[in-house]
């Protein structure tokens, strides 16, 4: 442990991203003295909003931006964070006029509104007969997506509710596989939930990238949907802080925690990446079987990645289809044929010639995202493979210049972190592996290697929760609270 005296608390949590923070919230709540322990000198791991430094020019100046994660499904749908009331701690998601829009060059897009329904998506989707596939797989879903939230969002280990476990399966029955072989939907509707499935960074056969396609699909239709926080990621972190102070708690950021050794705490908590808890579980003098699970940990399979590209825009995009300037996500990927090419060349370390592209409008929720001058930034994210050093402006820039025409017009300044420095700002990405692990059906179930308790180590009183433990990625912090309830039922 560096710039530090010894850390004593009844709790102590390393990383301060929402999972950290929420099993910090509730152990101290229940009146445990706790101690989070953050790395960096600014919070929220994977959900933080940063100045956007660093661009020539100062060009970047008064402007936000998120360095991960933008857009907050599981935030809105999440049970710990429906229990602890984002708008009561005075963060506003606000769902964008358009939840997500596929663009497709040459083309109308593919658009999902805020209040989607049989007769909205008849229109989003281009045809009745579109949207009635669509419903036919995610109706039932839509019916009860809050359910199915908290059923994908469990420990793994409980029982669900039993309704939810057989929607979900009969979807997936339908659905799977998706890509070019898929014919439960429509084109369109084949793409749509291709592209929402591709943030698995999977191959698209996969049933994990199904699995990650429905749930996802079916927050769209959820109360908030596809929400985005005002005032960015870091909001949402930042509230959880402040409620964890309130209750007794204490943050140290700028502490890198390197050993067990210095941590006189009876749990510990480590919301990190599996080869981050390995290391410092190999640096703590180990016994033998631990060493073994250690050194697993270390090994524990890297998925697909993602390297950033910020873009710094003098004005909105000028998108072909103008719907998608109310739009809060535009995939960019091409069709699902085109999408299933992607993530296979990705999934076998190569770069596409096409790589998919996440794009996220922060200003259409948040007009405080837009300098007095219009400047504003674009969120973009491009699927590369694990520790790619290759820069991805061109490629980003390519694919919006052919769904937006002139778009290069209002670029002003831009900024690529390749997956192999997304690490920068969270140590838990390294090689831009922001799932924190592979996204596969043994990576789901088994995550982050296979055992009885997926929180356990097979250290009494250090636990793992983190997107690398069940249930893997997202702003939910789920795996925080599983593991707060197993130390308070200790």
């Amino acid at each position: 442990m560096t710039r530090s005296a010894p850390v004593r608390a009844d709790v102590a949590v390393v990383g301060s991203g929402p999972n950290g923070l929420a099993a910090a919230l509730l152990c101290a709540r229940a009146g445990r003295r706790v101690v989070v322990l953050e790395a960096e000198d600014t919070i929220g791991g994977g959900c933080r909003t940063l100045p956007m430094d660093g661009m020539p020019g100062d060009l970047g100046e008064g402007l936000l931006v998120d360095p991960c994660s933008a857009v907050h499904p599981m935030a809105g749908a999440a049970p710990f964070f429906r229990q602890f009331d984002l708008a009561a701690h005075g963060v506003e998601l606000r769902t964008p006029p358009v939840q997500l829009g596929h663009a497709l060059p040459g083309r109308d897009a593919i658009v999902v509104p805020s209040d989607p329904s049989p007769a909205t998506l008849a229109e989003g989707m281009g045809s009745e007969a579109e949207a009635r596939a669509w419903w036919q797989v995610m109706g039932p879903l839509a019916g009860r997506s809050l359910e199915v939230a908290a059923t994908a969002l469990s420990d793994q280990r409980s029982i669900p509710p039993v309704t939810a476990v057989a929607a979900l399966a009969r979807a997936f029955a339908r659905a799977h596989p998706l890509g070019i072989t898929g014919d439960r939907f429509g084109p369109d509707g084949r793409t749509l939930l291709s592209g929402i499935a591709s943030h698995a960074i999977s191959r698209l056969s996969s049933p994990a990238a199904t699995g990650v396609g429905l749930v996802l699909g079916s927050l769209l239709h959820s109360p908030l949907g596809w929400a985005l926080p005002v005032g960015g990621s870091g909001a949402i972190t930042g509230a959880l802080a402040e409620a964890l102070r309130r209750a007794g708690g204490e943050i140290r950021t700028g502490v890198r925690v390197e050993s067990l050794a210095r941590i006189d705490a009876r749990d510990i908590v480590f919301s990190t990446s599996s080869r981050i808890l390995g290391e410092i579980l190999l640096s703590s003098s180990p016994s033998p079987a631990v060493e073994r699970r250690a050194r697993r940990l270390t090994r524990a399979p890297v998925g697909g990645a993602a390297a950033k590209v910020d873009i710094v825009l003098s004005g909105p995009v000028p998108w072909r289809d103008r719907r998608l300037r109310d739009a809060g996500t535009i995939h960019l990927g091409g069709n699902s044929a085109h999408i299933d090419a992607a993530e296979r060349a990705v999934a076998d370390g190569r770069h596409a010639d096409r790589p998919m592209v996440l794009v996220s409008q922060p200003w259409v929720t948040d007009p405080g995202r837009i300098a007095p001058d219009g400047r504003r930034p674009l969120w973009t994210y491009a699927h590369v493979p694990a520790y790619s050093g290759q820069d991805q402006t061109e490629q980003v820039l390519a694919a919006l210049e052919a769904v937006a025409p002139g778009v290069r017009d209002v670029v002003v300044a831009t900024r690529c972190t390749p997956a192999s420095r997304m690490d920068r700002h969270n140590a838990s990405y390294a090689g831009g592996d922001i799932a924190a692990g592979r996204v596969d059906l043994r990576g789901l179930v088994a995550r982050p290697v296979p055992r009885v308790d997926p929180f356990a180590t097979g250290v009494p009183g250090v636990w793992h929760a983190s997107g690398s433990t069940p249930p893997g990625p997202g702003v939910h912090g789920m795996a925080g609270q599983h593991v707060a309830e197993r130390i308070l039922r200790g």
